[in-house]
């Protein structure tokens, strides 16, 4: 194989080849290495063998033991000899190697940024808060803030917290990130939280809430006072986080509006 087909052979499969930009010191001159085309069959060994195949079995095999078959490797090197000393070789053309065409990479989604959320029971309703770390259950201004909306609304003023959920899962960087594996993994843990609650309402505050519904982020904003059915959970309601809601009177204005029209999913029940 000449050094351009190897080359080419190496850059096909993917491997990196390096060559000296100059000729390196003390090193023989590399001789190109080719295959010679053996010579055909002289024509006495052709008429042997036409005739040995004409002959009785019986004349054939007294040949055979009488004279015996030259060595097939001696022959074959000296053949190459002779050629090599008189000059004649050829090269044979390389096969063309036809190598499949690389997959195209599939893109990989975007990672969304962290988020921590706390799944509480007031009752009959549930809710699902957005927090920037554990620490809401303590004599936080949200905190307040979501015992003065329960109260306004005829709820249970002090929610139990009954579970949370840190995304991502887990801090390998190889498993999926995207915000479909989000959305996954954030309804799978709700319906198995409140599989053996018997919840008619589910308030949800923070952007990262819309996830149950969207795994697109960019129509998580659209969710707001919107009533939404999921499956296997109680219909739920979506709010502003509740940072935001304490410097806005007029999200808290809004809220309380969607409020008066869904409560009467849980009066009676509570």
């Amino acid at each position: 194989m000449q050094e351009q087909a190897r080359l080419a052979y190496l850059e096909a499969m993917g491997v990196t080849n390096w060559v000296p930009r100059q000729a390196l010191q003390d090193v023989p001159p590399r001789l190109p290495y080719s295959l010679p085309v053996l010579a055909a069959p002289a024509e006495a060994d052709i008429a042997i063998e036409s005739a040995s195949a004409t002959a009785p079995a019986s004349s054939r095999v007294v040949s055979d033991i009488a004279t015996p078959a030259p060595a097939p490797a001696a022959a074959r090197a000296a053949a190459v000899v002779q050629q090599l000393r008189a000059g004649k070789t050829s090269e044979a053309p390389l096969p063309v190697v036809e190598l499949p065409a690389a997959e195209a990479l599939v893109p990989k989604a975007p990672a969304i940024e962290p988020f921590y959320l706390q799944l509480w029971l007031s009752g009959p309703c549930a809710l699902l808060t957005e927090a920037p770390e554990p620490g809401m259950e303590s004599a936080t201004p949200a905190f307040h803030l979501l015992q003065d909306i329960l109260r306004a609304v005829g709820l249970p003023p002090r929610p139990r917290l009954l579970a949370d959920f840190r995304w991502p899962l887990s801090r390998n960087p190889q498993l999926d990130r995207s915000a479909a594996a989000a959305h996954r993994g954030l309804l799978a843990f709700m319906q198995g939280r409140l599989e053996e609650h018997e919840c008619v309402s589910l308030g949800c505050f923070g952007p990262a809430t819309g996830l149950l519904v969207e795994s697109d982020l960019s129509a998580l904003d659209q969710l707001l006072g919107r009533d939404v059915a999921l499956e296997n959970l109680p219909a739920a309601w979506f709010a502003p986080d509740l940072e935001v809601l304490l410097r806005s009177p007029a999200g808290k204005a809004a809220l309380w509006a969607q409020l008066r029209r869904i409560k009467s999913r849980w009066q009676g029940q509570v």
